[in-house]
Protein backbone atom coordinates (compact mmCIF):
# COMPACT_ATOMS: atom_id res chain seq x y z
CA UNK A 1 0.00 0.00 0.00
CA UNK A 2 1.06 3.02 -0.88
CA UNK A 3 1.56 6.59 1.19
CA UNK A 4 1.80 9.75 0.97
CA UNK A 5 5.97 11.24 1.86
CA UNK A 6 4.64 13.05 4.71
CA UNK A 7 2.91 9.60 6.24
CA UNK A 8 6.46 8.34 5.53
CA UNK A 9 8.47 10.72 7.43
CA UNK A 10 6.18 11.20 10.18
CA UNK A 11 6.78 7.36 11.06
CA UNK A 12 10.50 7.91 10.53
CA UNK A 13 11.04 10.84 13.11
CA UNK A 14 8.65 8.90 15.73
CA UNK A 15 10.18 5.55 15.74
CA UNK A 16 13.61 7.44 15.81
CA UNK A 17 13.05 9.87 18.61
CA UNK A 18 11.97 6.04 20.01
CA UNK A 19 14.73 4.30 19.65
CA UNK A 20 16.50 6.88 20.77
CA UNK A 21 15.21 6.40 24.31
CA UNK A 22 14.23 3.28 24.89
CA UNK A 23 17.44 1.56 25.99
CA UNK A 24 17.10 4.02 28.96
CA UNK A 25 13.59 3.11 29.23
CA UNK A 26 11.02 2.73 31.98
CA UNK A 27 8.39 0.05 31.22
CA UNK A 28 5.11 0.83 32.07
CA UNK A 29 1.66 -1.29 31.23
CA UNK A 30 -2.09 -0.41 31.54
CA UNK A 31 -5.29 -0.70 29.89
CA UNK A 32 -7.06 2.36 27.52
CA UNK A 33 -10.66 3.11 26.82
CA UNK A 34 -11.92 5.99 25.40
CA UNK A 35 -15.11 7.54 23.53
CA UNK A 36 -15.37 9.26 20.12
CA UNK A 37 -16.94 12.62 20.32
CA UNK A 38 -17.32 13.26 16.71
CA UNK A 39 -16.13 12.75 13.14
CA UNK A 40 -17.02 13.37 9.79
CA UNK A 41 -19.98 12.39 8.03
CA UNK A 42 -19.66 9.87 5.56
CA UNK A 43 -22.98 9.25 4.34
CA UNK A 44 -25.48 12.61 4.36
CA UNK A 45 -26.46 12.34 7.75
CA UNK A 46 -24.70 12.54 10.92
CA UNK A 47 -22.13 9.44 12.20
CA UNK A 48 -23.00 6.89 15.31
CA UNK A 49 -20.50 7.92 18.28
CA UNK A 50 -17.69 5.38 18.48
CA UNK A 51 -15.24 4.19 21.18
CA UNK A 52 -12.00 2.46 21.73
CA UNK A 53 -10.19 -0.22 24.35
CA UNK A 54 -7.69 -2.21 24.57
CA UNK A 55 -4.05 -2.31 26.28
CA UNK A 56 -0.89 -0.40 26.12
CA UNK A 57 2.77 -0.44 27.00
CA UNK A 58 4.65 2.80 27.82
CA UNK A 59 8.50 3.11 28.17
CA UNK A 60 9.38 6.57 30.19
CA UNK A 61 12.77 8.04 30.57
CA UNK A 62 13.61 8.47 33.94
CA UNK A 63 13.73 12.26 35.02
CA UNK A 64 13.35 13.07 32.21
CA UNK A 65 9.70 12.73 31.56
CA UNK A 66 9.99 11.54 27.63
CA UNK A 67 9.41 8.64 26.14
CA UNK A 68 6.96 6.11 23.97
CA UNK A 69 3.36 4.35 23.95
CA UNK A 70 1.95 2.15 22.11
CA UNK A 71 -1.32 0.53 22.13
CA UNK A 72 -3.45 -2.29 20.61
CA UNK A 73 -7.20 -1.28 20.53
CA UNK A 74 -10.36 -2.90 19.68
CA UNK A 75 -12.63 -0.22 17.93
CA UNK A 76 -16.18 0.41 17.00
CA UNK A 77 -18.38 2.91 15.04
CA UNK A 78 -21.88 1.94 15.66
CA UNK A 79 -23.68 3.79 12.70
CA UNK A 80 -27.20 4.29 13.18
CA UNK A 81 -27.33 6.40 9.83
CA UNK A 82 -29.50 6.09 6.35
CA UNK A 83 -30.36 8.46 3.61
CA UNK A 84 -33.50 7.61 2.96
CA UNK A 85 -33.81 10.43 0.28
CA UNK A 86 -31.41 8.45 -1.83
CA UNK A 87 -31.91 4.56 -0.43
CA UNK A 88 -28.32 4.51 1.03
CA UNK A 89 -27.15 3.25 4.61
CA UNK A 90 -24.06 2.13 5.95
CA UNK A 91 -22.70 -1.17 8.26
CA UNK A 92 -21.01 -0.78 11.85
CA UNK A 93 -17.85 -0.66 11.39
CA UNK A 94 -15.24 -2.77 13.44
CA UNK A 95 -11.23 -2.78 13.68
CA UNK A 96 -8.25 -2.73 15.65
CA UNK A 97 -6.22 0.13 15.65
CA UNK A 98 -2.52 0.00 16.42
CA UNK A 99 -1.20 4.02 17.63
CA UNK A 100 2.72 5.05 18.13
CA UNK A 101 3.12 7.91 20.11
CA UNK A 102 6.26 9.92 21.47
CA UNK A 103 4.94 11.79 24.82
CA UNK A 104 6.03 13.86 26.97
CA UNK A 105 5.13 14.30 30.35
CA UNK A 106 5.44 17.51 32.73
CA UNK A 107 4.88 17.23 36.53
CA UNK A 108 3.41 19.77 38.38
CA UNK A 109 2.97 18.46 41.90
CA UNK A 110 4.12 14.90 43.17
CA UNK A 111 0.46 13.58 42.46
CA UNK A 112 -0.56 15.89 39.39
CA UNK A 113 0.90 16.76 36.13
CA UNK A 114 0.35 17.45 32.50
CA UNK A 115 1.32 15.71 29.06
CA UNK A 116 1.72 15.82 25.23
CA UNK A 117 1.71 13.13 22.79
CA UNK A 118 1.48 13.07 19.12
CA UNK A 119 2.24 9.96 16.36
CA UNK A 120 1.03 7.51 13.92
CA UNK A 121 -1.91 4.90 13.89
CA UNK A 122 -2.77 2.17 11.98
CA UNK A 123 -6.24 1.00 11.63
CA UNK A 124 -6.88 -2.45 10.68
CA UNK A 125 -10.82 -3.65 9.23
CA UNK A 126 -12.43 -6.45 11.03
CA UNK A 127 -15.89 -5.85 9.80
CA UNK A 128 -18.62 -3.21 8.58
CA UNK A 129 -18.18 0.19 7.52
CA UNK A 130 -19.90 -0.67 3.89
CA UNK A 131 -22.12 1.39 1.39
CA UNK A 132 -25.12 0.32 0.15
CA UNK A 133 -27.29 1.86 -2.23
CA UNK A 134 -30.30 0.97 -3.82
CA UNK A 135 -30.48 -0.26 -7.20
CA UNK A 136 -26.61 -1.25 -7.10
CA UNK A 137 -25.92 -5.16 -6.74
CA UNK A 138 -22.36 -4.10 -4.61
CA UNK A 139 -21.53 -2.85 -1.93
CA UNK A 140 -19.31 -0.01 -1.82
CA UNK A 141 -16.71 -1.79 0.54
CA UNK A 142 -14.11 -0.04 3.54
CA UNK A 143 -10.79 -0.31 3.00
CA UNK A 144 -9.00 -3.04 5.30
CA UNK A 145 -6.29 -0.88 6.37
CA UNK A 146 -6.33 3.42 7.25
CA UNK A 147 -3.01 5.18 8.31
CA UNK A 148 -2.76 7.96 9.64
CA UNK A 149 -1.49 11.33 12.44
CA UNK A 150 -2.75 11.95 16.26
CA UNK A 151 -2.19 14.68 18.78
CA UNK A 152 -3.05 14.89 22.41
CA UNK A 153 -3.09 16.75 25.67
CA UNK A 154 -4.64 16.06 28.92
CA UNK A 155 -3.44 15.55 33.03
CA UNK A 156 -2.15 12.88 34.71
CA UNK A 157 -2.85 12.08 38.48
CA UNK A 158 -0.89 9.75 40.69
CA UNK A 159 0.72 8.46 37.88
CA UNK A 160 -2.32 6.34 37.82
CA UNK A 161 -4.55 7.89 35.38
CA UNK A 162 -3.86 9.71 32.38
CA UNK A 163 -7.37 11.48 31.15
CA UNK A 164 -6.38 13.30 27.95
CA UNK A 165 -8.65 14.52 24.77
CA UNK A 166 -7.21 13.56 21.21
CA UNK A 167 -7.60 13.81 17.93
CA UNK A 168 -7.42 11.50 14.97
CA UNK A 169 -7.39 12.59 11.37
CA UNK A 170 -6.99 9.83 8.32
CA UNK A 171 -4.20 10.10 5.25
CA UNK A 172 -5.77 8.09 3.58
CA UNK A 173 -9.41 7.54 2.09
CA UNK A 174 -11.75 5.09 3.72
CA UNK A 175 -12.95 3.35 0.24
CA UNK A 176 -11.45 3.13 -3.31
CA UNK A 177 -11.63 5.02 -6.09
CA UNK A 178 -15.22 3.76 -7.09
CA UNK A 179 -17.41 6.55 -8.98
CA UNK A 180 -20.63 7.03 -6.83
CA UNK A 181 -22.71 9.92 -6.65
CA UNK A 182 -21.74 12.57 -4.58
CA UNK A 183 -24.94 13.74 -3.42
CA UNK A 184 -25.24 10.48 -1.69
CA UNK A 185 -21.43 9.63 -0.57
CA UNK A 186 -18.56 11.35 0.98
CA UNK A 187 -15.32 9.48 0.34
CA UNK A 188 -13.46 11.53 2.92
CA UNK A 189 -10.13 11.11 4.98
CA UNK A 190 -12.38 11.17 8.36
CA UNK A 191 -11.06 13.44 11.10
CA UNK A 192 -12.29 12.05 15.35
CA UNK A 193 -11.99 13.88 18.58
CA UNK A 194 -11.88 10.99 21.08
CA UNK A 195 -11.56 11.28 25.01
CA UNK A 196 -9.92 8.33 26.67
CA UNK A 197 -8.45 7.72 30.06
CA UNK A 198 -5.58 5.66 30.40
CA UNK A 199 -4.95 3.37 33.49
CA UNK A 200 -1.73 2.03 35.03
CA UNK A 201 -1.25 -1.25 36.83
Amino acid sequence: MKVNCFSSISLLLILLAANASISSAQPGFGVRGGIDVASNDILNVGNGLGYQIGPFAEFTVPASGFGMNISVLYGHKDYKAEDKQNDASISDYSYISIPVNIKQKIGIVPVFGVFLTGGVYGNVKLDGGNIKIKDVIDEYKAKDFIFGLGAGAGVNVSNRFDIGVYFRGDLTKNYGDEYMDADVFQNKKNQTWTVAINYYF
